[in-house]
């Protein structure tokens, strides 16, 4: 499923007046191909939606064309603050079944949100790497795997699942190594999960990418999403996967922002020594890797099969090749757990998740 947000003119085309009849709204579904729209004052506050079944029922009824929209419109939609990321927009419309929401602040009318449910990610595979040892989460990984620690009552990797799953997601492959049959156990074919799950195995440690060698190739979708088995975030696959196709990439790295106050005055020279300025306690921004990539079937044979690999070296040895690389800037909810403070962090995010 992709979320698929629309603004200022794009919103607009969507939008009629409290003041229009229901002959001009059932011209405009019928020029946007949409079957709802958002009924909003001159001031864009929202009245109200009206879908085509609305107004199939008013006419039922014996209404008319001629009539006000507001006749057969639904004055209390299900909405959401505009400040809502779109991981969670996505997640809220997949379990409520909406195909429609707006975005509201203060009544007004900010954005309409529109889930596309077309099969675009459904054969989607995507590649997990749940290896690792933990061994800055010690003691808690001495007999528990990473993946399988606990955020808000369920394993992180459970997390990881069904965030992928809302968006059509089904075909899991998990590389495993340590303390593997325990994930193994835990998860087994994936049908609790409503998904496919299979797993490679790791004989000696292989990094990050090292566990793609691995992989029948024939059995993984073309191009597949690859991530990290300790990371939680809410970014929109669909779109990765867009920019990854639109672009014709042949590896696509997920990164996002990263900020850092150096707690000093940092000293500007020329080359000579000559003072020029001091800047007091600046904020570097950067863009940090975020351990998820869409990558085509056709990188897989670079990867080396008797040795470490991390995905990272990749990249600069596509560009070596001429191979086309590109990202996509996620830019909302992002958790590495992979130290005793973001474990924390993320377990008092979750604190109210489910068991299973």
């Amino acid at each position: 499923m992709r979320l698929i947000v629309l603004r200022d003119d794009d919103r607009r085309s969507l939008t009629v007046r409290a003041d229009d009849d229901i002959r001009s709204a059932m011209q405009t579904m019928n020029e946007t191909g949409r079957t709802l729209l958002v009924v909003a004052d001159e001031a864009d506050r929202i009245q109200g939606v009206v879908a085509d079944g609305d107004i199939r029922r008013h006419l039922a009824r014996g209404g008319t064309a001629d009539q006000l929209i507001t006749t057969a419109l639904n004055p209390d939609p299900t909405t959401l603050p505009a400040a809502t990321s779109t991981g969670e927009v996505r997640a809220f419309m997949a379990r409520r079944g909406l195909e429609y929401l707006p975005l509201v602040d203060d009544r007004m009318v900010v954005a309409l949100c529109i889930l596309d449910r077309a099969p675009r990610s459904t054969e989607l595979t995507a590649v997990v790497m749940a290896g690792g040892l933990g061994s800055r989460l010690a003691p808690l990984t001495d007999e528990c795997p990473k993946p399988l620690l606990k955020i808000g009552g369920k394993p992180i990797l459970s997390h990881i699942v069904e965030h992928l799953r809302e968006q059509g997601v089904h075909r899991f492959v998990f590389a495993v190594n340590y303390l593997a049959q325990m994930i193994i156990d835990h998860y087994d074919d994936g049908s609790a999960w409503d998904c496919f799950i299979e797993y490679v195995h790791e004989t000696q440690r292989l990094g990050t990418g090292g566990p793609l060698s691995l992989l029948d190739l024939d059995s993984i979708s073309d191009p597949f999403l690859c991530l990290n088995g300790d990371v939680l975030t809410d970014v929109d696959v669909g779109a990765v996967l867009d920019a990854h196709r639109s672009n014709e990439w042949d590896a696509t790295m997920v990164v996002r922002g990263y900020s850092h106050t150096v707690p000093y005055g940092v000293v500007d020279t020329d080359d000579d020594g000559t003072f020029r300025e001091i800047r007091e306690k600046p904020v570097e921004n950067y863009l940090i890797n975020a351990g998820m990539y869409m990558l085509s079937k056709s990188v897989v044979p670079l990867i080396p099969t008797d040795r470490a690999y991390d995905l990272p070296d990749l990249f600069g040895e596509l560009g070596a090749r001429g191979m086309r690389t590109g990202t996509y800037t996620h830019e909302g909810r992002w958790i590495d757990i992979g130290t005793r403070p973001e474990f924390e962090r993320a377990a008092a995010i979750f604190s109210d998740g489910a068991t299973r």
